[in-house]
């Protein structure tokens, strides 16, 4: 579906939180995370949330492990754990500023490389 959706034209140190983070979430969820949809300001909400985590199956403590990523990313990421079921969030953030990106990184490339 979309590993990690980000506009290009964000705040470089943003974009760069949201790779930190999607890397932290990928690490601690491994093939449950289906993707990260983020708007493209850490200003916006959606939710009262700017970075959307879609899970193929949420299960008790994921929002805590999610949180505790987010706290560590060194921007502020106001995440929302959904199920990947959840189109209706997924479809929100994405009409809100979010891009959608393959599994391989289509349409968009790591910042750092």
């Amino acid at each position: 579906m979309l590993p990690i959706a980000i506009e290009a034209s964000s705040p470089p140190e943003w974009v760069k939180a949201v790779f930190r983070f999607a890397g932290e979430l990928r690490e601690r969820f491994g093939d449950r995370l289906v993707g990260v949809v983020a708007l493209p300001d850490p200003g916006e909400e959606v939710y009262e949330s700017n970075c959307l985590v879609v899970l193929g199956e949420v299960r008790p403590g994921d929002a805590g492990v999610v949180a505790e990523a987010a706290s560590g990313a060194g921007e502020r990421i106001n995440p929302l754990v959904v199920g990947e079921e959840e189109r209706d969030a997924v479809e929100m953030f994405i009409r809100a500023g979010g891009r959608r990106v393959d599994r391989r990184g289509r349409e968009g490339e790591s910042p750092d490389g």
